[in-house]
Formats: C-alpha cells, structure tokens, sequence
C-alpha cells in the first residue's frame, strides 16, 4: 500500500472525528442562523466559505484517512447540503450556487493538504 494512504493511528482518527463533528456542528449554526445574528468578518463570503470548508475537510480527511475521496464527497455534500437548508428554512440566508462551489473548493484544497503532509511525513 502506498505508505502515503495509510490511516491515522486510532487516537488521532477520534480526535479528527470529534473535532469535525464540532466544527461541521458550528459552521451549520453559523450558515444557518438569521443573518443579523451572527457576527460576520470583514472579508469575502466566498473567502469566508472556502476557509471554512477547509478547516472543517482536514479533520475529516484525517478521519477517513489521507488521499480518500469520501472525505471531499462528505464535506462537499455537507456543504452543499448547508446552502439548500439555507434557501429552505426562511432564516432570511440565501443559498448561493456560488458558495456551494467555494465549500466544494474549501473542502478539496483542505483533504489536498492532508495528503500533501502525509505523503511528505511518510516518503
């Protein structure tokens, strides 16, 4: 096998799994919550969703294991999952085809550099 797609020891595959489970629950309160609501930084949202979408695919690509697509599909599809939920649920957000593509970007560059460091730390 290649030694770059070697999973996680057990220990460090929990925590990447309570960590994405903390930050998918946080970024789905954020996106969902009325607009007026939530504190908002001053930078682009699309800046804002790929940030987002890649902090969030780091602890899952750990999770799943590095260079596993699943782990883009999955955060990509919370991602995507998250903008329908925003035009469905009347909060006064909009979901954007845009930010489904800026979380889908977010969540590739965020499994990428996982694969990247493990493929480093193990060649």
């Amino acid at each position: 096998m290649n030694p770059a797609l070697v999973p996680y020891p057990p220990v460090v595959r929990r925590a990447a799994l309570v960590i994405a489970v903390c930050l998918a629950v946080l970024i789905g309160y954020f996106s969902l919550v009325p607009p007026g609501d939530a504190p908002a930084p001053q930078i682009s949202d699309k800046i804002r969703h790929f940030a987002a979408y890649a902090t969030l695919a780091i602890p899952v690509a750990m999770w799943f294991g590095p260079g596993r697509l699943a782990a883009w599909a999955m955060t990509a599809v919370y991602g995507g999952g998250l903008e329908i939920a925003q035009a469905l649920a009347g909060t006064g957000r909009e979901g954007s085809w845009g930010d489904g593509a800026a979380n889908a970007l977010g969540a590739g560059a965020g499994v990428l550099l996982i694969w990247i460091i493990a493929r480093t730390r193990r060649a």
